[in-house]
């Protein structure tokens, strides 16, 4: 009796401490995942910050170094072709790095497809060892690949940082040899004067400076040009047509210098709107830091109390902490041996189970092998039957044909015999009809007697019917003609 009651408060203490276990990992899970929120939400806004800082430095380049307006844009173009080559070399670098990942992608997934039908044999083993050296050389050869570009990247790097030190040592000697050669009639500038524009966005900044180096609002161009330009392109809502029809309105102007303005105009709006964008955005900024600073002159007045009820919480905690993770302990020391004892108790389940396993499997394979043998058995008794049934029936289907060969020789034979007679009667009655025919030919030859002289000279004499051409032809009839002979009409054209 006293044994059960310990067992169930060791069972009820097991399940308060498990409990108490699960919520606190549940707390801390949690707790690592609003961290870990954090951290990506962070590095999310970093990774927009670097973005749009691209997007600037990229705008600013085409604007300013790469513009054809510039002075220089002859002698930036070398740079600008070296960076199109290395952007280049960067895609293909790329493709073929993708193209290396995707095979050993390919490779691993062959891998684990092999690992899903496991079979117990040498050449099974042989073919996946010889997949995972594969897979290993693969990774292998890459990472070193990778490891050597690095390298040679690092290096130079190292190179170009020595180079632009250099240079940067030369422009501050530059500037030194300025400063000491003051320009004469220099107006002195003030330093107590402070940039109004310094804590405005850079967006502001780039669009004042490419307001300033273009010439204006109106980018070099005059009021009355720039206002029908804008004119015309506001009529056509921007589409490009309007070039053609904006031409004959501006006749000083060529057309290569309105496409150029159409650019100038694009970038113009697009750095604007930049510009209205970030000065919102820097309002509403400002806005946010007075509500923070607010905000947090309130908050530090009431942190003060909260600091020693958090101190008194804390002192709890930890006294709670402290008497949980005995518990868990105890409870755990308990969990152990149960463990141990149910995985000694089952391994031995296990073996008598694999035992009787064994033999009933033997058993079956006795059972199996006697019934494989009285099937072969009566098998070959049935095919010996049949084949005994053949035999008999090929017999009898030869004597069969025999005596219907025998019947069909001797109806030949007569058949044969019978032609044979009505041939040899026919030809006796040919030689008697042909006999009979000499016979009359001979007595009618005996009757007549021709006898013809030769007369050579016969054929040159002109025959009976010349002789009647040669005679003078008579009218054979006179008068009027009274009918006249013509073809009949058809009755189908005589109605």
């Amino acid at each position: 009796m006293a044994t059960a009651l310990e067992a169930k408060a060791t069972t009820a203490n097991n399940n308060l401490n498990n409990n108490t276990t699960n919520d606190r990992d549940a707390e801390i899970s949690a707790i690592k995942k609003k961290k870990e929120q954090a951290k990506k939400s962070e590095l999310l806004r970093e990774i927009h910050k670097l973005s749009i800082q691209i997007q600037t430095m990229e705008r600013e380049k085409l604007t300013q170094i790469y513009s054809k307006r510039s002075e220089f844009y002859q002698d930036y173009m070398q740079l600008k072709e070296g960076e199109d080559k290395m952007t280049e070399e960067r895609k293909t670098e790329k493709v073929r790095i993708q193209q290396q990942l995707e095979k050993m992608n390919h490779m691993i997934k062959r891998f684990q497809k092999e690992l899903k039908d496991l079979k117990a044999t040498p050449e099974f083993v042989e073919r996946l060892k010889t997949i995972m050296d594969d897979i290993e050389g693969t990774i292998t050869s890459f990472k070193a690949s990778q490891r050597k570009k690095y390298e040679e990247l690092m290096r130079s790097e190292q190179t170009v940082t020595l180079e632009i030190q250099q240079l940067e040592k030369k422009f501050e000697g530059w500037s030194q040899i300025q400063a000491d050669t003051p320009a004469p009639n220099q107006p002195k500038i003030s330093n107590s004067s402070r940039d109004v524009t310094q804590d405005l966005p850079h967006e502001v900044a780039a669009f004042d400076k490419f307001v300033h180096q273009s010439g204006g609002h109106r980018g070099g161009w005059d009021e009355y040009d720039h206002q029908t330009f804008l004119r015309y392109r506001r009529m056509y809502k921007g589409r490009i047509v309007f070039l053609d029809h904006v031409k004959p309105m501006l006749p000083t102007r060529l057309e290569s210098e309105i496409r150029d303005h159409e650019t100038w105009y694009q970038e113009y709006l697009f750095l604007n709107e930049n510009k209205k964008h970030a000065i919102k955005k820097w309002r509403e900024k400002k806005e946010e830091e007075k509500e923070d600073v607010v905000s947090k002159a309130k908050e530090d007045s009431e942190s003060e109390e909260e600091e020693e009820e958090k101190k008194k919480n804390l002192q709890q905690i930890i006294a709670r902490e402290r008497s949980d993770r005995f518990k868990q302990i105890n409870a755990w020391k308990v969990q152990k041996e149960l463990e141990k004892a149910m995985k000694e108790e089952k391994k031995m389940r296990e073996e008598l189970e694999k035992v009787k396993k064994k033999e009933e499997g033997k058993k079956r394979q006795l059972e199996l092998k006697h019934q494989v043998d009285q099937y072969k058995e009566q098998k070959k008794i049935e095919e010996e039957i049949l084949q005994h049934l053949h035999e008999e029936q090929k017999k009898n289907e030869e004597e069969r044909k025999r005596l219907t060969a025998a019947r069909e020789i001797e109806k030949f034979r007569s058949r044969d015999v019978q032609k044979l007679h009505e041939k040899m009667e026919h030809n006796r009655e040919k030689e008697e009809a042909k006999k009979e025919r000499e016979k009359r030919l001979a007595a009618l030859k005996s009757q007549v007697h021709v006898e013809v002289s030769r007369d050579p000279n016969r054929l040159l004499k002109p025959t009976s019917v010349w002789k009647e051409r040669l005679k003078d032809p008579k009218p054979s009839g006179g008068g009027q003609v009274l009918v006249m002979p013509h073809r009949a009409v058809p009755s189908w054209r005589k109605s």
